[in-house]
């Protein structure tokens, strides 16, 4: 058998090295050193082993951690930034809504200004035929002294109240001049001037006046209404328009917010993938290398338990042939001549030591 050989080769090694002790005892004794050696190696290498599972439960606890929290920055962020855009979408369109409004209530002002000024325009001329009108009388009243006191001709008093009458017809009251046109008639037709006619004309010109004063009065006073309903209800509308040009501002300002707020939270979002990405690739990393800890943890602890297990075999069997080991203490050609049955003595020899000066490399 080989390991008797190994055995045998190690016996003669050791028979070399001293005479105190038999060459079986002497190897037993190498063996167990070997073993001891090869035990301390693993206790060391189980202290070792130990910081680096402690170690490795520090690091992949802190990266799962870290990958953790970058997950959840990244879920609230994601999360803020929604409602940001659903708050910007919703108040973009109120801005729009507002600024709609606040244009169809500049139209209206434009429209009621419009109207108000094309109804003063109409004041305007009401009043100026009015005046004129008022104007004329008052010359007709004198161009009638005149007529009494025969200073004036028909004619003259004719063509005055034909002017009179234009104006009417402009004024569109033409109506209101009938009487007066009746006495007129009778005047020209029998040709006499009496005081009758005279008073009667005068009578119907201070009719026209107050009537004519009347209307302007009217007028003006309705004119002034007017007015004030318009100026009334344009303030009203201007109202309504400041107020929608200071929600503009907060719809502009709360815009411009939620903006800054989402460019932040996309700030986030891109920081805490980074984040994520990064310690998902330590933790990666870090769980790659625990496991190499553990295969070579338990790949050296099988290997050396093996070659603690041949080690213990091969004690055994030198222990149980001590004194067969110890009758070779004095020619080694013998022990390999013993075995020259078995294969070669000078390859036995040369496993054995190759076998030694492994174990002796792990100490």
């Amino acid at each position: 058998m080989k390991v008797i050989a190994l055995v045998l080769v190690g016996l003669l090694c050791v028979s070399a090295e001293t005479q105190t002790r038999s060459p079986g005892q002497l190897l037993v004794d190498h063996i167990n050193s070997l073993i001891l050696s090869i035990r301390n190696e693993q206790t060391e290498h189980d202290d070792i082993y130990t910081v680096q599972q402690r170690e490795c439960g520090d690091e992949l606890g802190f990266r799962k951690k870290e990958v953790q929290d970058a997950v959840d920055a990244l879920t609230r962020a994601t999360e803020h930034k929604g409602r940001a855009q659903a708050a910007h979408a919703s108040a973009t369109a109120d801005l729009i809504r507002v600024k709609t409004y606040q244009q169809i209530l500049e139209d209206q002002i434009e429209f009621i200004t419009t109207r108000r000024n094309d109804r003063a325009t109409n004041f305007n001329k009401k009043v100026q035929n009015i005046n004129t009108s008022l104007s004329l009388i008052d010359g007709a009243e004198q161009i009638v002294n005149e007529f009494a006191n025969a200073s004036a001709s028909f004619v003259q008093v004719t063509k005055h109240f034909n002017n009179m009458f234009l104006q009417a017809t402009k004024a569109g009251n033409a109506s209101e001049y009938a009487p007066l046109l009746s006495v007129l008639v009778e005047l020209g037709g029998d040709g006499n001037v009496s005081v009758d006619n005279i008073q009667r004309i005068r009578q119907l010109l201070n009719e026209l006046r107050e009537k004519l004063q009347a209307a302007l009065s009217e007028l003006t006073d309705n004119e002034n209404t007017q007015i004030e309903v318009f100026q009334a209800r344009k303030n009203r509308v201007q109202d309504v328009i400041t107020l929608l040009v200071n929600v503009q501002g907060q719809l502009t300002a709360y815009i411009a917010q939620l903006q800054a707020t989402i460019t932040k939270e996309e700030d986030i979002i891109n920081s805490a993938t980074s984040k994520r990405i990064r310690n998902q690739n330590l933790l990666n990393y870090a769980s790659d290398m625990c496991n190499a800890f553990n295969t070579e943890y338990n790949d050296s602890t099988g290997a050396r338990r093996k070659e603690v297990e041949l080690l213990t075999k091969l004690r055994t069997f030198v222990e149980q042939r001590v004194e067969e080991f110890n009758q070779y203490g004095g020619d080694p050609t013998d022990v390999f001549a013993s075995y020259a049955k078995q294969g070669s003595a000078q390859a036995a020899e040369a496993q054995f030591l190759q076998l030694r000066a492994n174990l002796r490399a792990r100490k």
